[in-house]
């Protein structure tokens, strides 16, 4: 059964609600927030000792990130987003228009996390740093993403880049189920995934078996950190 996961307003936390996913609704990435729209991802695969992470996006015009959560199918899973550095903590300071989620597994074995982020009118462009030092970091890293579908029996390319004058820093990917409820996790067994660093440009190459579900709605996030 999916227990959820808060990650309250602006402050990842690992503490948990209610067991079991609310049906046809979102979690809590809206509580308090007025005017906020719910996003969900799709079910994304966790791996014990393969840190996780996804990007998820507020739909195009609908401004930033003003509060997040997510749903699990363990409270082995542990999940987090990473803020950019500003005061006060708050959305188009904190947050842009897309949260980039970090999970992790506690144990042993294979669970899945649910993303959700609650987007709000854009308020504020950035914030400076208000850290001690003499020079304030960098400005945060541009993370670039792309999806793609992943049917039984088929093998699918996706790539990214970073844009022109932006250099490549790291690169992630991560298979994911776009289903209401959590799937079975023994499909994640039947995608098999592998990215390279080609120059500027991450490249995955994704396949599944036959034995994979079409229900599952499949798909594979590969993304690429750019740094100014």
């Amino acid at each position: 059964m999916s227990r959820r996961l808060l990650v309250a307003g602006l402050v990842a936390a690992g503490a948990v609600a209610a067991a079991g996913a609310p049906a046809g609704g979102a979690a809590d990435e809206c509580r308090g927030i007025p005017a906020c729209i719910p996003v969900s991802g799709p079910w994304v695969v966790v791996r014990h000792g393969a840190p996780t992470a996804y990007l998820l996006s507020c739909p195009s015009g609908r401004g930033v990130v003003g509060g997040l959560d997510a749903l699990a199918t363990s409270q082995a899973v542990r999940v987090a987003f990473e803020g950019r550095i500003g005061a006060p903590v708050s959305p188009g300071v904190t947050t842009t228009r897309n949260a980039f989620f970090r999970a992790v597994l506690a144990r042993n074995g294979v669970q899945a996390f649910q993303p959700w982020i609650g987007c709000i009118p854009a308020a504020g462009g950035g914030g400076r740093s208000t850290v001690s030092a003499r020079l304030a970091p960098g400005p945060a890293l541009d993370r670039r993403a792309r999806v793609v579908i992943v049917r039984p029996g088929t093998a699918r390319f996706a790539s990214v880049s970073c844009p022109s004058g932006e250099r490549l820093v790291g690169s992630w990917d991560a298979t994911a189920f776009r289903t209401k409820n959590a799937p079975g996790l023994a499909a994640a067994a039947l995608v098999h995934v592998s990215r390279v660093v080609a120059g500027s440009r991450v490249v995955v190459t994704a396949a599944a078996t036959d034995a994979l579900s079409i229900d599952v709605h499949a798909v594979v996030q590969v993304g690429a950190e750019c740094a100014q």
